[in-house]
């Protein structure tokens, strides 16, 4: 039977512990600042509307984070199997720069999206378009690290 060094894997959801709740307060933060941007234009019907159509597209890229984590989480556990050649490191190592490739990839996507939204001074209707990036950017975030969580630790209970 195969023996694995968690190590690196359990640092891992750590950090992405750590960070999740760095996020949440950035959501947090960023909640409070649209809606008072909201209340200061006299339209805060769209302060719940912008969170409702955030959370949408994060159901709509659940399944890709679901995948792009299960995708991290098999390299990570191949990775801590004891015993790896340097030519199997080689493999993993192109395999992970794959998936931070993704990943960028994404947040390119959404840093572009949000800078390339105009400002709310021309026009009010951009603060809801700029919430509903900057909430959706975040909640697909946090779902990614959950994900990857959750998956890590299912397979160090199946491995063990």
């Amino acid at each position: 039977m195969a023996s694995y060094d968690f190590t690196r894997l359990r640092r891992l959801t750590i950090i992405h512990n750590v960070v999740q709740v760095g996020l949440l307060g950035l959501l947090m933060f960023m909640a409070y600042n649209f809606m008072l941007a909201f209340a200061k234009y006299g339209m805060s019907g769209l302060f719940v509307k912008s969170f409702i159509m955030a959370v949408a597209v994060q159901l709509i890229c659940m399944y890709p984070a679901w995948w792009l984590a299960g995708k991290d989480v098999e390299v990570e556990v191949e990775t801590s199997l004891v015993g790896v050649t340097p030519e199997q490191l080689v493999a993993l190592r192109r395999r992970r720069l794959l998936g931070d490739i993704w990943k960028l990839s994404a947040l390119g996507a959404f840093v572009v999206f949000i800078f390339m939204s105009p400002s709310v001074e021309k026009g009010r209707a951009a603060s809801l378009f700029l919430s509903v990036s900057y909430y959706s950017f975040l909640l697909v975030a946090i779902t990614y690290f959950q994900c990857f969580n959750f998956i890590a630790k299912k397979r160090r209970r199946e491995l063990a």
